[in-house]
């Protein structure tokens, strides 16, 4: 059993006492901001919430990226040129989400996470690049500059507070989710973890997989999940939460209106779900009271049984609801479609429906006539109840109020992020407390089939500043490891004992040798 599988089995007995009454479904989350000014006060409860999570997630708002050799087919040019931009871009806000979890229902299917959400304001004591298509990007989403300069959290200096945050992470044992996460391992490695990037790819995975060994803190990614396991059709991260939250319980709804979607399937076949539950015990205290944003995340008025515009599939923008983005909205002639997830989501749902009809037609043939006009009236009646005839797309538009406000926040993205792996692996985790070896440690690379494995190559090792940096960095996190895996295995032994019913006697100190 890895130190992580003894964490979440001690976690799941403790809480097996506990009310199994159903968490009520949240329409907003609570993000704590944290700053210079407050950063000291908080720091505690980050680190305790850090070294208590199941999960812990990571996403990173940067300066920019480059733009050379992104995109490029050969892998290592791709590491150089993103290896480049760690080197001369900065970290602006470093968002945190940690899960732990509380309960675990098999009668009602259900796991339970305890969930914090932290926003920290970056500022780097080096002279960094800031691009203008970051600051557009950044500025549009309501990011505030002034606040940044004025309160941002000073790092890569000495004694940097967010190198020591990143170690006691390195430290812990927990799952490390992120969203399509090869450029934040990049910017992590150099700004966080305060190591000069290695000049070959090969040699990164290797110091990656010293980091992220997948008996202790795995890498489990979103994307891939949502590519390689679940399937989406599009797989950027709203879409991707947008459609586990909807596919889960993250909204009211009787059970006598269960009648379209993923989300009433799961519940209508009780079917396994996640429920978050936010800590009030955060409000009671004054530094973190004061640092408490509140963030809307409601879908939309009667979701997912919500009329659609007749019209819809004319106007969504198809690039966007592929890929999260369109490139015609920032030229000067701009888009003139519809730039948003839930439609692309509700023409998904559309097309899935209409292919399950279709399924359903082709095995009428080959049945009794009168099962196969019941299934011709299912078409109709369900045809009828989600297309308004009177709503169209320009309408849509008016009563469409703006959902998930400050998204691309980091705090926000690494909510998203973590509820994504969580929902996607529910069943793995309800059976085993841990996430398929097989989708742990891979991460999504851009127009390539396979993922990057971040596993030990064998490579000849070269004697260099950033080698001997890494190795002597491991040092002080393997003692921190072998520290946190004694006490796991003397906190399993004490809980099996106890279930037995039986005293643990403590050995008698050995005499001291007679001088």
């Amino acid at each position: 059993m890895s130190v992580r599988e003894g964490n979440e089995s001690e976690s799941s007995a403790t809480s097996s006492s506990k009310s199994s009454d159903t968490v009520p479904p949240f329409t907003e989350i609570q993000i704590i901001e944290v700053n210079r000014h407050n950063f000291s006060k908080i720091w505690p409860y980050l680190l305790v919430c850090i070294k208590s999570a199941d999960f812990t997630a990571i996403d990173l708002e940067l300066s920019g990226l480059g733009g050379k050799g992104l995109r490029s087919k050969d892998i290592e040019e791709r590491y150089r040129a993103i290896r480049d931009a760690a080197h001369t871009r900065s970290i602006l806000s470093f968002g945190i989400s940690t899960m732990k979890l509380t309960h675990k229902s098999e009668k009602r299917r259900s796991l339970r996470y305890e969930t914090r959400i932290f926003n920290i304001l970056t500022l780097s004591e080096k002279p960094f690049t800031i691009e203008p298509s970051s600051l557009q990007f950044l500025a549009k989403h309501s990011f505030d500059f002034n606040r940044l300069i004025q309160s941002g959290v000073q790092f890569q200096g000495v004694n940097c507070p967010l190198k020591t945050l990143f170690r006691e992470l390195l430290g812990s044992s927990s799952t490390l989710c992120l969203h399509n996460g090869f450029v934040d391992l990049a910017f992590l490695y150099k700004q966080m973890y305060d190591v000069d990037l290695p000049e070959t790819l090969d040699q990164f995975i290797n110091n990656l997989s010293d980091l992220f060994p997948d008996d202790y803190l795995p890498i489990a990614d979103s994307k891939y999940l949502a590519e390689y396991q679940t399937r989406y059709k599009s797989s950027y991260l709203e879409y991707v939460f947008r459609r586990t939250s909807v596919s889960n319980i993250i909204f009211p709804m009787k059970i006598h209106n269960f009648r379209q979607g993923d989300n009433e399937i799961e519940r209508q076949s009780r079917r396994y779900h996640i429920e978050i539950d936010f800590p009030t015990s955060e409000k009671s205290m004054k530094s973190l009271r004061e640092a408490i944003e509140i963030v809307d995340v409601r879908l939309p008025e009667g979701f997912p049984d919500h009329a659609i515009p007749i019209d819809l599939h004319i106007h969504v923008c198809k690039y966007f609801s592929y890929h999260g983005f369109c490139h015609a909205r920032t030229t000067e002639k701009g888009c003139k479609w519809l730039h948003d997830v839930d439609a692309a989501i509700d023409l998904q749902r559309i097309k899935e429906n209409k292919k399950a009809f279709k399924r359903k037609r082709r095995y009428n043939n080959v049945i009794a006539e009168s099962v196969a006009e019941k299934t011709g009236t299912d078409e109709e009646a369900w045809k009828d109840a989600k297309f308004e005839k009177n709503l169209l797309t320009r309408d849509y538009r008016e009563l469409k109020r703006n959902v998930l406000t400050g998204l691309h926040r980091a705090g926000v993205d690494a909510f998203m992020t973590a509820f994504a792996v969580v929902y996607q692996q529910r069943r793995t985790l309800m059976a085993d407390n841990s996430v398929d070896l097989q989708y742990l440690n891979r991460v999504p690379l851009s127009a390539k089939d396979t993922p990057l494995h971040i596993r030990r190559r064998q490579i000849p090792t070269k004697a260099s500043e950033e080698v001997d940096a890494h190795l002597e960095a491991m040092k002080e996190i393997n003692k921190m490891r072998d520290f946190v895996r004694k006490n796991a295995a003397e906190s399993i032994v004490k809980t099996e004992m106890k279930e037995k019913g039986e005293e643990l006697k403590e050995e008698p100190e050995e005499p001291a040798p007679k001088k």
